[in-house]
């Protein structure tokens, strides 16, 4: 069954741009108040509701994206401003002004933003360039700060750099994602490996695939080879499994599937069903769903039967499957679909706190000026 979740895949967690699918179901956020705030569609436009569906930020922004540190990214497209991304508060008011090409969420007070020039820089929570426009980098949410540093490209070649901007690692890398528990993954040629804050390997590079470190393991991919599509005569899905700080195999590769460790456990697939493993490697709830997301706050969504529930971590259903889909919990809470069309939000006893019928599927409905 198509999720209209965002999930946890490797896309997924390699690339955290929010995806917004045509359902329009809410995403949860927190805001600087610790205010739970939901993304939601009206005709065309975008706003913020509270967790019961009550209207916090009008919808009256072409497109938001979650809250991130006290500010969301909002693409504004009116007769008298030029259309693009800038940043608002909790009450819908304009902080940072929508004259960028894109823009990256907040992490650790800076945020990467494009220039009319497509170079992307660094700016702080007034909006003011804290590191000028310089980079080339696309996925410009996987080039975020994380522990003190980001990943940058220059001359096609990837390295890092602090708040100042300063390089501490000299751009040399073939791709470079952010550190994760001290560690960062680098590609070098067709194969990554994972670096420490000195530019020193602590993994040398020789996995097809990798995604950051977790609970102390991270998920690589041995034999992948990379093609175009399935058609391609050089592709190669290769296995996933589970190495430690030292790069020894913990886990060996034998999954088709596997997400990170959350709250002690993965999800691993083989063919069309999938499990749970704990950081042993024990297969600790049997591979009997049709999918899966992994643990959060106790509970986990899985899918059985073309219908989303949610389990403990002995397997045993929750709250029983019923929905379309359905998300992870988050602060008690969590977004479900009951059908294409109907979306709401559930406590972990199941309790419907807010539902509605979507009639409407469509970005805007008016023409953006050029």
């Amino acid at each position: 069954m198509k999720r209209y979740f965002v999930q946890f895949t490797l896309f997924a967690q390699k690339i955290l741009t929010i995806l917004i699918f045509t359902t329009a179901l809410c995403f949860p956020v927190l805001t600087q108040e610790n205010e739970r705030l939901f993304v939601f569609e009206d005709d065309g436009f975008w706003g913020f509701t509270d967790v019961v569906g009550k209207v916090v930020v009008k919808p009256k922004f072409d497109l938001v994206e979650e809250f991130s540190e006290g500010l969301a990214r909002a693409y504004i497209c009116t007769d008298d401003i030029r259309p693009g991304w800038g940043f608002i508060n909790r009450t819908g008011s304009v902080v940072i002004n929508p004259t960028f090409v894109n823009a990256a969420d907040f992490s650790e007070g800076l945020a990467a933003v494009m220039d009319e020039q497509r170079k992307w820089g660094f700016i702080d929570q007034t909006g003011t360039y804290s590191i000028s426009p310089q980079f080339s980098f696309f996925e410009a949410d996987e080039k975020r700060f994380s522990e003190g540093l980001a990943a940058v490209k220059v001359n096609d070649k990837y390295g890092y750099i602090d708040k100042t901007g300063k390089f501490v690692i000299e751009p040399k890398f073939d791709d470079a994602e952010p550190f994760s528990e001290g560690l960062a993954e680098i590609k070098v040629g067709e194969k990554w490996g994972f670096i420490n804050k000195n530019g020193g390997f602590v993994i040398k590079p020789q996995f097809g695939l990798t995604v950051g470190f977790a609970e102390g393991l991270a998920r690589v991919n041995i034999g992948y080879v990379f093609g175009w599509n399935d058609e391609d005569p050089n592709y190669r899905k290769g296995k996933w499994g589970f190495v430690d700080r030292r790069g020894s195999v913990v886990i060996p590769a034998r999954y088709d599937f596997a997400t990170s460790f959350f709250d002690g456990m993965a999800v691993v697939r083989v063919g069309e069903k999938h499990g749970f493993i704990d950081r042993s490697g024990k297969l600790v709830i049997k591979m009997i769903f049709e999918d899966a997301s992994p643990f959060f706050g106790g509970l986990a969504a899985v899918e059985i039967d073309d219908k989303w529930g949610y389990i403990d971590k002995a397997g045993r259903f929750v709250i029983p499957p019923q929905f379309e889909d359905a998300a992870a919990f988050k602060d008690g809470v969590a977004s479900v679909a009951f059908d294409r069309f109907t979306e709401g939000r559930i406590d972990k006893s199941g309790k419907v706190l807010w539902k509605r019928v979507e009639t409407r599927r469509v970005f805007s409905s008016k023409p953006c000026p050029r």
